[in-house]
């Protein structure tokens, strides 16, 4: 089976670094991606018309790049999630998780029997064509596969201690613009309200040996995410990249046109 270097960096201590994929349906996505230097593609399927096919050569594509495919489910789900480990992804990102409750299903969900209920499935998605046995791949997938799940509601950062405390989660990814929505002030990262909501999470992180994590399109955000111990980072998207290393493009290319003589 392959190895998952996002879920050893981050046991290890270290920090890894990724980017969305959320309007371009091209396969050149992961592989200008894993190009770039990113340790992860983050497929969004929360908030995208994604078809399960396109998602599915998305993560093959990633795959055979060695660029870490995670897949954002649009709601905690088994079959959503199980879809997703079925189709190779090496790691799950579950939006809207609130309780300890939750927390054991969604764990449950990508660990097989006796340690979870995941129906066994063992196809070339997964094995990249390898011969397997398969109590080495039941092994590798409960060891392997990387648990995020993101904290996007007031009462998730109330249930933080009960959730954290759950063997099994890898991540715990600060939602910050759905978090401030829920706690009444709308995109305002420096409120009071935000930044103890996030020192919290930080601060019960640390103690339960998770890792936090942050999904920004801003590298102030993002700075001052990994100033306060942050090791998860999702920055931007695909639109996002290209639409910025476009404007900058045109900017460059009419700045040197009006530096040109006149003829």
């Amino acid at each position: 089976m392959k190895n998952n270097p996002v879920k050893q960096t981050l046991k290890a201590g270290g920090t890894v670094f990724g980017s969305e994929i959320s309007r371009l349906r091209s396969n050149d996505i992961p592989r200008i991606y894993a190009s770039a230097g990113f340790d992860f593609v983050f497929i969004d399927m929360e908030h995208t018309c994604f078809s399960q096919e396109t998602v599915a050569d998305l993560i093959q594509t990633a795959r055979a790049c060695d660029i870490v495919p995670l897949v954002r489910v649009p709601e905690a789900e088994y079959v959503w999630v199980a879809r997703a480990l079925d189709a190779g992804a090496q790691g799950i990102i579950v939006p809207r998780v609130n309780t300890a409750e939750q927390v054991q299903q969604i764990v449950s969900w990508t660990r097989y029997p006796p340690q979870g209920i995941r129906g066994f499935a063992c196809n070339t998605a997964q094995t990249d064509g390898h011969t397997i046995d398969i109590e080495d791949h039941i092994e590798s997938a409960n060891q392997g596969l990387l648990v995020v799940i993101q904290i996007e509601r007031r009462e998730a950062v109330v249930n933080l201690s009960e959730m954290l405390s759950i063997e099994g989660v890898d991540v715990a990814c600060l939602g910050l613009m759905d978090l401030t929505v829920d706690l009444g002030i709308p995109g305002q990262l420096k409120h009071p309200s935000t930044v103890t909501a996030v020192q919290r999470l930080m601060d019960i992180a640390r103690k339960n040996g998770v890792a936090s994590g942050v999904i920004s399109a801003c590298q102030d955000t993002i700075a001052d995410s990994m100033a306060q111990g942050v090791r998860f980072v999702s920055y931007a998207t695909d639109e996002i990249l290209l639409q910025r290393a476009s404007n900058q493009a045109v900017q460059k290319l009419r700045s040197v046109c009006q530096e040109l003589p006149v003829p």
